[in-house]
């Protein structure tokens, strides 16, 4: 019943975000050439590929579903008058976050694995080709990345009222963090920059000529973007454990 729940209450978005992810891959890929054609510089089409799905629309587009998706919980519920009915479920109040958290990570995966099946078949259609096996490398790194960005603001929503107060808190936040890579001190660790790693610009596992991943993963940056995403989400079930309704 709750899983089945929290399911319903997330679908909408899951579903629309892998379609919307969908149809902008499917979008670069069949207006590649116009787009090239007017490129400052001749390009190849799987750099063409990485600087538009990886570091450009798609990527963008990806951490903003990710936010959108632990955007929701009790606190919204309550804000909704559903809470109650929630609450009453005969389960913990922990059982109820970690599986809203559970379902809401299993949305992001889908949406990052979404161009390992658009981008190669798409580029069949017009004739051109993308490795399968960099799809499955940057999928990985989006899902890593992309479950940092989800747990954030899966406790902000467990920690502030309103239906899309977390949304509004971290965005800005991320773009704080972002500004503040720039600082010297901080520039120098590269694996402290998820922006980068997570379309493998500057990192030592991405060949900037060829554009594509060649290097080993960097499993210890992704465990540890995945074991903060569940330490905030630990975090937001303790939060809703005290909390009165």
């Amino acid at each position: 019943m709750l899983w089945y729940k929290s399911w319903r209450e997330m679908r909408t978005v899951i579903l629309a975000g892998m379609a919307a992810m969908a149809i902008v891959c499917a979008f670069i890929v069949i207006n590649q050439q116009t787009m090239r054609d007017h490129a400052d510089a001749p390009i190849t089409y799987v750099a063409y590929i990485w600087k538009a799905v990886y570091n450009s629309i798609g990527r963008d587009l990806f951490l903003i579903l990710s936010i959108i998706l632990g955007s929701g919980g009790l606190l919204q519920e309550r804000a909704h008058g559903t809470a109650g009915f929630t609450l009453a479920l005969p389960v913990s109040r922990r059982n109820i976050v970690f599986t809203r958290a559970l379902i809401g990570y299993f949305g992001v995966i889908a949406i990052a694995a979404v161009p390992i099946a658009v981008l190669p078949l798409a580029s069949h259609y017009i004739g051109q080709v993308y490795p399968v096996a960099q799809t499955l490398g940057f999928a990985t790194l989006w899902a890593a990345a992309g479950a940092l960005f989800y747990g954030f603001t899966f406790l902000l929503a467990h920690h502030l009222e309103g239906e899309y107060t977390s949304v509004l808190l971290a965005v800005p936040s991320l773009m704080l963090y972002g500004v503040l890579l720039q600082l010297p001190w901080l520039s120098r660790f590269r694996m402290l920059d998820i922006f980068d790693i997570i379309n493998g610009e500057d990192m030592p596992f991405f060949n900037e000529s060829q554009h594509l991943l060649t290097g080993p993963m960097p499993w210890f940056s992704l465990f540890v973007m995945v074991l903060f995403s569940f330490t905030f989400v630990v975090f937001a079930s303790r939060r809703i454990q005290l909390r009165d309704f």
